[in-house]
């Protein structure tokens, strides 16, 4: 029996790696096309653009992973079936639960790997996500302005830029300040670029005019060749930075900060509950996947339409894992009416697969034409 499992949990284990790592790469291909704009662009660094790519794969690999895990065990006991091992197992005496275990024991597997991503890894790997966007805002000030978009780095200070180069120098330059309440101050510029010096970032601009309106309507003006304009404030934010419920230990979600905005609680809550759920959910695909090509009748027909059953019912979970914690911020009130859902399904799957009931459950089968 051990060597039983050994060998179906390797051949469970190669499909899933295999898919993993091709999502993993597509997952990664487009997060770069995301980003790709700061270094072509706004000329971001390059190990920085691979930090940022890189440290938001686990947070989507968490929400994937039920849906890799669901591939992995239909390719594999479709693999089984079609060179008639599931025959030889059945005909040795083997029955659907024993034929199930090693599916069973790797989806306990993935669900545990999913706990130390979703409560350790993937919140990790957010923040550090989190707080390197933060720090480009404040370090990398030319990336808060884009050709041809009004840009407001901080309230109430607005830059529009009409042409950047590739040197990062701009074209067309449109300043407008209303951080003081007693002035106003338009700056018109033919051209600039930003400079960074030791006392932080200053917007050079050549050619152009500052023209200051007061509380009491005066208006002063004044032409220049060269002006300076001191940036560095603008662009830092000394605030510490709020952590979402992504970034947040289990712990955190359960606990948050007393003067925080009921929302915010309700969003911690959902994200908790997505935690707890998601191991069950691992199983579940683990479980669908599998007895696609356990239950019913070894038949071309059959297998299309149990294929076809499997898949749909895959993805609609899938689409039910995203849409949960959205469900439960608006709608608290559903959380255990969730549970309920997937103890379910649970049933359904051991109903499915058990020996015992298989009479009541073909005719139940060949009533809605499944087999």
């Amino acid at each position: 029996m051990n060597l039983f499992i050994k060998y179906i949990y390797r051949q469970l284990l190669g499909p899933f790696v295999l898919i993993m790592l091709s999502m993993t790469g597509i997952a990664w291909l487009t997060q770069s096309l995301r980003f790709i704009e700061l270094i072509i662009i706004k000329g971001l660094p390059v190990n920085i653009f691979l930090n940022l790519t890189i440290l938001i794969i686990p947070k989507l690999l968490a929400t994937i992973i039920p849906f890799i895990a669901f591939l992995a065990a239909l390719i594999t006991y479709s693999r089984l079936n079609t060179e008639s091992e599931l025959i030889s197992m059945k005909t040795a005496g083997m029955n659907n639960f024993k034929i199930l275990i090693p599916a069973i024991i790797f989806g306990i597997t993935l669900g545990i790997l999913a706990i130390s991503l979703e409560n350790y890894g993937s919140p990790y790997a957010y923040n550090k996500f989190k707080n390197l966007q933060h720090n480009i805002r404040n370090n990398y000030i030319s990336t808060l302005f884009q050709e041809k978009v009004f840009s407001s780095p901080i309230q109430g200070l607005t830059v529009f830029i009409k042409e950047r180069d590739k040197t990062g120098n701009f074209q067309g330059i449109l300043i407008h300040d209303e951080r003081n309440l007693n002035k106003t101050i338009s700056i018109i510029a033919e051209k600039g670029k930003i400079v960074t010096t030791q006392k932080g970032a200053r917007f050079s601009l050549i050619n152009g005019n500052r023209q200051e309106i007061s509380r009491d309507k005066n208006i002063s003006i004044l032409y220049f060749d060269e002006y300076t304009l001191n940036i560095s404030n603008y662009s830092k934010d000394t605030s510490p930075r709020f952590k979402e419920a992504s970034e947040r230990s289990f712990y955190e979600l359960f606990n948050p900060e007393k003067n925080i905005n009921e929302l915010y609680k309700k969003e911690f809550k959902a994200e908790a509950h997505k935690r707890i759920i998601t191991p069950l959910i691992i199983l579940i695909m683990v479980l669908i996947g599998a007895m696609t090509s356990i239950i019913g009748k070894f038949n071309r027909k059959a297998s299309i339409k149990k294929l076809f059953f499997s898949i749909s019912a895959a993805l609609t979970i899938q689409i039910y894992i995203i849409a949960a914690p959205q469900l439960m911020i608006h709608s608290p009130q559903l959380i255990p009416f969730i549970y309920i859902f997937i103890l379910i399904i649970l049933l359904l799957i051991i109903f499915l697969i058990s020996d015992k009931v298989e009479k009541i459950k073909e005719k139940i089968l060949y009533k809605y034409k499944v087999l």
